[in-house]
């Protein structure tokens, strides 16, 4: 049988009366590492070569066709798409917050250096709140020594209020504060505990206590700690197998059975590359991590020029699509020049520390090999001279918290640019460079531009979008066609996020011959029109009937008829 008498075949099945059935073939939760397994069992001997489709290696599916269960589908990338009939994709750029989400507000601990970098931030489902960790300088060193977890709620994910508390650590006479951890907590990573078997670890944490390092001659230590409410931290682990550095954006992925850890790779004091990269590490159980690896690099990407470099990453998974936002550092032409034994051997070394971190975006299906979703611009610039965030945006926090038909994703802003910080006996290059440093450290200690002023106050912002608004699918006149690939699914109904404030949608279910199944005709879709541009789901009906179980088990492509209207994704849902 050819190719096409087999698609003909199975239209001709699939246009048949629906018989009984006990229900759709379900997607495995971890397709990943059932290939991985299946690969590995085919090379042992321990199962046959598939001689249909050998060297390639699929999931052990009954019905061969890429299986979606219940999952989002986005159109950040082409996975879903077959075909797009007059229709353009637009990457969405966020809206920032019009105020910041953590910010100063006087109490005593904030006084020295007010620094707040985003931790994490999540919906706590036992405590139906939002909760938002941030680090915070005791010493006037933003950057890594003499930090404390502090802790802020919200009940909408924008406006947030520091939860000033006894149960907070005491600071100096002050026993009622919002600090949870005071154990010089640096270059964080906290997660909710996918877990909850053990009470005691309902919240994870990893840090770098950065004093106690140096103390010992060591670069970093890596120190994990667990608790039960987010406010008492016990340590069990005082220094994991494999380090982290910088701040871990940390989730868990299942359908690899892994914690995920995304954090900076060769930072400039990295005798190598001298190229801040995004980094990667997994976990079983969170205290032994495997070797961090490089997944994302401006040296792989010429589009971006030399002088970019990715400061920080954070990735949200959706479906089976990993999205991150990478911090990108914008770096200018001065450099510091320095000599030194390093290793028994005499070496010279630069590197560039002078810069602006505004966001992109980027997207991946296995978490390792990221695609730029736009072109080498932005995705969320930074605002203008004097604006919060002028200087910094980045350390966004994983995931996003979702409310009121919206997505928030904090982020740490900072109103002014990182600058070179030499020691006496390096050179910076060119040597006007030294001159304008000099100057730029001297107004930094007086006056309005101290570290104390409000002036070179960081806070953590945040961006919006439409609840998984990422991207869009829109005419690019007034009426266009969208094309899915083949797939089966779990679910009884369909409902799509599209913006059909002014205009309609209709969906048909096509069979392998293109040809609508019966009773999911575009003609017989009820025309999805909504009014109100706060409603963000539309159920799709075909004749005021919502339920697509007849479309169980059978290889399916949508059709999406766009008028006037705009698509973000799709989902089989059970209600």
């Amino acid at each position: 049988m050819n190719r096409r008498e087999w698609l003909g075949s199975i239209a001709l099945s699939a246009a048949a009366p629906a018989q009984a059935q006990t229900g759709p073939e379900k997607k495995s939760p971890i397709e990943p590492l059932d290939v991985e397994r299946k690969i590995e069992d085919t090379l042992a001997g321990k199962r046959p070569f598939d001689p249909l489709s050998y060297p390639y290696f699929s999931p052990d599916y009954k019905l061969p066709f890429t299986h979606i269960g219940t999952g989002k589908q986005l159109f950040l990338d082409n996975f879903m798409l077959e075909y797009l009939d007059g229709v353009e994709r637009v990457i969405v750029k966020p809206e920032k917050t019009a105020k910041p989400l953590i910010e100063y507000t006087g109490l005593p601990w904030e006084e020295t250096a007010f620094s707040p970098g985003v931790s994490a931030a999540m919906w706590d489902p036992g405590e139906k709140k939002f909760r938002l960790w941030y680090t915070q300088s005791l010493t006037g060193d933003p950057y890594s020594t003499g930090q404390v977890l502090c802790h802020a709620e919200s009940t909408d994910a924008i406006t947030w209020h520091k939860t000033v508390s006894g149960k907070g650590i005491p600071y100096r006479d002050i026993k009622a504060t919002n600090i949870v951890h005071a154990d010089d907590v640096s270059g964080t990573g906290l997660v909710l505990n996918h877990d909850q078997s053990d009470p005691s670890r309902k919240f994870l944490l990893i840090y770098g206590p950065a004093l106690e390092a140096r103390q010992k001659g060591a670069r970093s230590l890596s120190r994990v700690a667990a608790s039960a409410d987010g406010w008492k931290w016990n340590v069990i682990s005082r220094d994991v197998n494999e380090r982290h550095q910088h701040e871990s954006r940390i989730f868990w992925d299942e359908a690899i059975q892994r914690w995920v850890a995304y954090s900076q790779h060769s930072p400039h004091w990295h005798h190598g590359p001298h190229i801040r990269q995004v980094g990667r590490q997994t976990s079983k159980d969170f205290v032994h991590w495997s070797p961090k690896e490089v997944v994302l690099s401006p040296a792989w990407d010429p589009s971006l020029g030399p002088d970019r470099e990715f400061h920080d990453g954070s990735v949200r998974k959706v479906g089976g699509l990993y999205i991150g936002i990478i911090a990108e550092a914008h770096t200018e032409p001065i450099w510091n020049s320095r000599t030194e034994t390093l290793r028994g051997m005499h070496q010279g070394t630069v590197w560039r520390d002078q810069f602006k971190v505004n966001l992109a975006l980027y997207v991946s299906r296995d978490g390792r090999r990221f695609t730029r979703a736009h072109g080498p611009e932005p995705w969320m610039d930074n605002g203008p001279f004097g604006s919060q965030d002028f200087g910094y945006a980045c350390a966004t926090a994983s995931g996003a918290l979702y409310h009121g038909g919206k997505l928030v994703v904090p982020y740490t802003a900072i109103p002014v640019k990182q600058w070179t910080l030499p020691r006496k006996d390096w050179v910076l290059v060119p040597a006007a460079a030294r001159a304008e440093y000099e100057k730029l450290v001297k107004e930094a200690s007086t006056g309005d531009a101290g570290l104390g002023s409000k002036r070179l106050r960081r806070a953590a912002s945040g961006l919006v979008l439409r609840e998984d608004g990422w991207a869009k699918l829109q005419p690019t006149r007034v009426q266009g066609r969208v094309l899915t690939r083949q797939f089966v699914f779990e679910g009884t109904e369909l409902r799509i996020n599209a913006d059909c404030t002014f205009g309609r949608i209709r969906v048909e279910a096509l069979n392998p011959m293109f040809e609508p199944y019966e009773g999911f005709s575009a003609a017989e879709c009820d025309p999805i029109h909504q009014p109100d541009p706060n409603t963000i789901w539309h159920t799709v009906s075909w004749k005021g009937k919502a339920d697509v179980r007849a479309l169980w088990n059978k290889p399916v492509m949508l059709a999406f008829h766009l008028n006037e209207a705009a698509l973000y994704a799709f989902q089989f849902i059970q209600p």
